[in-house]
């Protein structure tokens, strides 16, 4: 009886072990998609300080073909959801992998781009065209069950492009901003309200929200010929703050863990390249310093 205890005991420890680092690995590696301009696009993994970097997907390609693009991190940090077109230029659909790389599973048949995860982990929320209308859709993490959440087909809504969402920490409501249209818009997933977020005026690209839902990063233009700040604001659309300037429309930014940090995309010298700051003291620390794409990364 003893042994059989102390069996049971180290098999609840060592499961717990192994829980807990992989619940607070969170921002121990930053992902995001990097490649030359003459070549296909990877995600890679590199340390938080911007060290060993580690491909995890093979590109084989030229001319920007194919694209992994988009990386998300699980909410138990064990998995990425990406999009990627192996079959044509373009042509994406949704995967997953693990945090090294290893098992990539095809989640969609039909189109799919800018993936992102249900707080549970249980379904993944994107953007595709159905019967050639740009929709949101959420689909399970078995590839199942696949939603339409904004029929735009019953309202005769026709968006030029997809949308980037994501889901409120709490899972009620979702932000999502569509690529050309860029307004900022709340749907609570119960009712299907939509809420208008951001001014018509203004362009509002990629939100991101904290891991408290209380704060939303996004991209912000407010003059058409001047370049996107990222800022920081409240989930109404007001209390904002300008975090950092001349950063990349097309990048989401990503909270650290405990909403003290952010990643993000900015210009140097013709270069997309990634950066941190600590929201406290504004302090920035370039991660990457090279020639090549490097943007929509995720911790």
């Amino acid at each position: 009886m003893k042994t059989v205890f102390i069996f049971l005991l180290f098999t609840w420890m060592s499961s717990n072990f192994w829980n807990y680092n992989t619940k607070n690995q969170e921002n121990k590696y930053i992902y995001f998609t990097t490649g030359a301009n003459s070549e296909g696009r990877d995600i890679v993994r590199i340390n938080e300080d911007g060290s060993s970097r580690t491909k995890l997907t093979s590109n084989n390609g030229s001319n920007h073909y194919p694209h992994h693009n988009s990386p998300k991190l699980s909410p138990d940090g064990v998995k990425i959801v990406f999009h990627s077109d192996p079959d044509r230029h373009d042509k994406y659909v949704i995967w997953t992998m693990n945090i090294d790389g290893s098992d990539k599973t095809r989640i969609t048949q039909k189109e799919g781009l800018y993936a992102n995860w249900s707080p549970d982990g249980k379904r993944i929320v994107f953007s595709g065209r159905r019967n050639g209308i740009w929709e949101i859709l959420t689909i399970s993490v078995d590839g199942h069950e696949e939603k339409n959440i904004s029929e735009n087909f019953k309202k005769e809504k026709q968006p030029t492009w997809g949308a980037v969402s994501c889901y409120h920490p709490n899972g009620k409501s979702i932000l999502y901003s569509y690529i050309r249209e860029k307004i900022l818009y709340s749907m609570n997933l119960q009712t299907k309200k939509i809420t208008q977020i951001s001014p018509s005026n203004h362009s509002y690209a990629q939100p991101a929200f904290s891991k408290d839902g209380t704060q939303i990063a996004v991209n912000r233009k407010i003059e058409k010929d001047k370049g996107y700040d990222l800022i920081v604001m409240s989930p109404t659309g007001d209390s904002i703050e300008t975090i950092a300037k001349n950063v990349i429309s097309y990048s989401a930014s990503s909270w650290s863990k405990y909403g003290n940090e952010i990643l993000f995309a900015g210009m140097v010298n013709g270069n997309q390249e990634l950066f941190k700051i600590n929201l406290k003291n504004k302090t920035e620390i370039q991660l990457t310093k090279n020639s090549d794409f490097d943007a929509m990364p995720t911790w």
